[in-house]
């Protein structure tokens, strides 16, 4: 593991343990106060470190025998055999590094950002928070753009229920000037109660309408919708 220090442009101090691949960060790093990215200081910091490592002399490999001490007018001594071939050990598969301190993990991150979109938050401030929890910043706008479709299908949802609503309540007021003049009397407060359900319908259905067809214009939250 590598100790990782950075000191990003707006004065933020931060460190933390790394494993490199290849010599380079294995993700996308960011200041956990302006979210500034720190990935190319991050790289920089690896390569001072692992040039600053002095290097480790290689152990020979195999098995040295010596040869006998040679007997007078006795024939040449042997040579030692080579040394047998040692197969490289697999190298194991590079490990995603542990969040930063006050980052959080990737499925909770996913969460917090998905409850945002739903409360209305725009989505250039969600991207910059995912990368505030490190997210690189495609990965981070893949996300996002995700959740705004997830919302616009919900907010839709919501607008056919209000259009049903409406439907059912404009035709109320129509109803019951028809029955008062079958009657022949039309009571003033019952009447009255009718013309402000059929004008409440009226507005659920032209809600109702919008929120169908432009739902990136619905602000807010959509639970309370």
């Amino acid at each position: 593991m590598i100790t990782v220090k950075i000191q990003c442009a707006c004065g933020q101090r931060y460190a933390f343990e790394v494993e490199a691949v290849g010599g380079r960060m294995p993700s996308a790093v960011a200041c956990p106060v302006c979210g500034a990215d720190g990935t190319a200081a991050a790289n920089a910091a690896i390569a001072q470190s692992l040039a600053a490592r002095p290097p480790v002399a290689a152990r020979p490999v195999g098995i040295l025998l010596s040869a006998p001490t040679p007997a007078p007018s006795a024939a040449p001594a042997l040579s030692a055999p080579p040394p047998p071939t040692v197969a490289p050990a697999p190298t194991a598969a590079p490990r995603r590094p542990a969040p930063l301190p006050g980052q959080l993990d990737r499925t909770q991150a996913e969460n917090e950002a998905r409850a945002k979109i739903s409360w209305g938050d725009a989505p250039e401030d969600v991207t910059r928070f995912l990368m505030m929890q490190g997210f690189g910043y495609e990965e981070a706008v893949v996300l996002v753009r995700a959740m705004v479709r997830e919302r616009a299908a919900t907010i839709r949802r919501n607008g056919i229920g209000k259009i049903l609503i409406g439907c059912v309540l404009v035709p109320v007021p129509i109803i019951a000037f028809s029955f008062f003049v079958r009657a022949g009397f039309i009571p003033l407060t019952p009447f009255a109660v009718t013309l402000l359900v059929g004008v409440w319908g009226a507005w659920m259905l032209l809600k109702g309408a919008l929120m169908l067809l432009a739902p990136k214009s619905e602000p807010g939250d959509i639970a309370d919708q």
